[in-house]
């Protein structure tokens, strides 16, 4: 009876909060329209994302590439031995949190497979940028890990930054088949170190291989991990991909670092909509996704 009991709260309690985010975004559409009605843009990929969101409701990317992935085709599965919910996805499976019930993993699943088209500003590699056969990736902040499920078997070795628990458990579900060049590291990367947080410069100051790309999203602490891998950002051959939309001027931020420290450096076309950050929007409201950086002996 609690177990039922339970169900129901959560079944009204996510579809309120579903009710009150859909409100939210209905506001904030119109007070963008509103905004670019009375002040047109001149930036292009404003523009653009600004006729999209004309006829289109808001949502976190622009362009019609997004229209091409329904969450409801996600199945989602079970796997008999650990009780894990999975996703059969990139010749391998998979897991998610044992907390999220199948509907969330749908949309969540469905959300990686739109952030990383090949057309969507938050993809992390492109046909110029990408991680190549025998490359060490270090993946910071990797969540599920679907980013280095998809290059898995291009890597020599792979380093897993991720602190929930819960998501070091379907980590270790995930790469069990690569249990060999995978390394879960279960701390938070910054720029000092402690029990519960490390530097990148610490954590691979023994290794005498060090990675050469990195892909770092962690949710707006992307600067304390940049400032606690100054000595791997002198390495030879280093390939950087970084998130610049949890903070409104990151992107301009970012930019001028990797310039200040030689890097070459360009960002993913389109911008997107940080819908984390829908109450304290301001103009311009859109913000450009990633930076892809690699140090002055290469090109971006």
């Amino acid at each position: 009876m609690k177990r039922i009991y339970r169900k129901l709260c959560y079944k009204i309690s996510a579809r309120r909060r579903s009710w009150l985010h859909a409100r939210k975004q209905k506001r904030v559409r119109r007070m963008i329209l509103r905004h670019y009605n009375h002040h047109p843009p001149r930036d292009q990929e404003i523009a653009e994302a600004v006729t999209y969101l004309s006829t289109h409701p808001l949502t976190t990317f622009y362009g019609t590439f997004q229209e091409r992935y329904d969450a409801s085709d996600v199945e989602v599965l079970t796997d008999p031995q650990n009780g894990l919910p999975y996703v059969i996805t990139e010749g391998g499976k998979l897991y998610f949190k044992r907390s999220l019930n199948n509907y969330t993993i749908q949309l969540l699943f469905n959300n990686l497979r739109v952030e990383q088209d090949r057309h969507a500003p938050h993809c992390y590699t492109d046909r110029h940028f990408f991680v190549e056969k025998g490359e060490r990736l270090a993946d910071v902040g990797c969540a599920e890990g679907y980013f280095s499920l998809m290059n898995i078997e291009q890597c020599e070795a792979l380093f897993l930054f991720e602190q929930e628990s819960e998501w070091i458990e379907a980590l270790e579900a995930t790469f069990a088949p690569w249990r060999e060049k995978v390394s879960i590291i279960p701390q938070f990367v910054s720029d000092i170190n402690s029990e519960q947080e490390i530097t990148l410069d610490h954590y691979f100051r023994e290794h005498e291989e060090k990675p050469s790309f990195y892909k770092i999203d962690v949710e707006g602490a992307e600067a304390s991990v940049l400032r606690g891998m100054e000595g791997l950002l002198l390495e030879r051959e280093v390939k950087i991909a970084l998130c610049t939309y949890h903070h409104q001027h990151d992107y301009e931020r970012f930019r001028l670092f990797f310039e200040e420290r030689g890097y070459s450096h360009r960002p993913n076309a389109g911008v997107m909509i940080y819908q984390n950050d829908m109450e304290q929007m301001r103009p311009p409201y859109f913000r450009k996704c990633l930076i892809k950086a690699v140090n002055h002996h290469a090109s971006p």
